[in-house]
């Protein structure tokens, strides 16, 4: 079985043999995989058995080695050295005092040399996702800056929306584009609404200002038949079924601090395919492997329990990640597809 086929049985809950896995890294952890495996960065993906490609936008500007930022269409300056991970270090919007000055990009195709090269085997082989992430939120914070959106949301409401109609239409443009190029098997948007113990947000503020917006940008995907995926760190299970409702199909990562992957399985596993559930907070960093291989066990039987489930760690995996327990998740998956388990 191909592994886009397995990842569309996963999303249709239909059952079959083997559910598809996928280790995401950060640029870092990806040399210490190609140092662990002796092997080089073309064949990582290979040699972890993951499902999915991923395929962005190029929005790259330019990038001031000096300083150590990369430059976007929108303005935002993004740090390449200080840390692992995604940190802001220029918000472009950060000192407005009129939302409504700002120019959005335009969504020129120009934008879609990535996509368009997708190399043909891997289109065959792969579950190919268009990363459509920072989608609506988190766009309006790397322009304005965080605490500002959320004062915004409250304060500057007019402004607030002109932001977000601006980006929502700038997705919307890019999607019908992407689309038309037939490249993608599907979409993952991205906006972390979650904390550790709730949602940033009141359910009811995310529904004035984010839900119809998702809904009309998921609803050119899914009028292509085309499955949404939708990644938020933290609690999210005031708004689930808000999420339900408009077209999810997928939910990742599936933070198990947050929420417990046993209630949410009950709850909603007939509705929804899960995407993640191995604690990169915990687990792989900290336990043993011992404890990894118990826990990858434990999420299979409750996060697969109706068949949809991609077996994955919570995030990107980072190099704060043991030796040891990353060939330990390699071997339990491993033994995972031999039946071994």
């Amino acid at each position: 079985m191909k592994k886009k086929e397995r990842i569309l049985n996963a999303i249709n809950r239909n059952s079959q043999g083997i559910l598809p896995s996928q280790i995401d890294y950060t640029p870092e952890m990806k040399e210490k995989i190609k140092s662990l495996l002796g092997i080089e960065g073309p064949l990582v993906d290979k040699h972890l058995d993951n499902h999915i490609k991923y395929l962005s936008l190029d929005d790259k500007v330019r990038a001031d080695k000096e300083e150590g930022i990369r430059y976007d269409i929108w303005g935002v300056g993004w740090d390449l050295m200080l840390t692992e991970g995604f940190h802001i270090r220029h918000h472009p919007l950060i000192g407005s005092h009129n939302l409504r000055e700002y120019v959005f990009p335009r969504p020129d195709e120009g934008l879609l040399s990535t996509i368009l090269t997708v190399d043909p085997e891997e289109k065959i082989n792969y579950f190919i996702l268009f990363d459509q992430g920072f989608t609506l939120f988190e766009r309006s914070w790397v322009l304005r800056g965080y605490e500002n959106v959320l004062t915004d949301l409250y304060w500057r409401e007019k402004e607030i929306n002109y932001l977000l109609d601006g980006i929502t239409e700038f997705n919307i443009e890019m999607a019908k584009k992407v689309i038309k190029t037939g490249n993608i098997d599907g979409v993952y948007t991205g906006d972390d609404f979650g904390t550790q113990r709730g949602l940033v947000m009141s359910p009811e503020t995310w529904r004035k200002f984010f839900k119809d917006r998702y809904s009309k940008l998921w609803e050119v995907y899914k009028a292509e038949g085309l499955p949404v995926f939708h990644h938020s760190c933290g609690n999210l299970t005031g708004i689930i079924p808000d999420l339900i409702e408009i077209g999810l199909d997928v939910l990742s990562p599936i933070q198990p601090e947050a929420m417990d992957p046993a209630w949410l399985s009950e709850k909603f596993g007939r509705q929804l395919t899960f995407f993640g559930g191995i604690s990169t907070q915990k687990t792989l960093p900290f336990g043993t492997p011992e404890d990894v291989r118990r826990e990858i066990i434990d999420r299979i039987e409750m996060l697969g329990k109706y068949q949809g489930y991609i077996i994955s760690p919570s995030h990107e995996v980072t190099s704060d990640c043991t030796d040891e327990n990353f060939q330990m998740l390699l071997s339990t998956l491993k033994d995972y597809r031999e039946g071994l388990i």
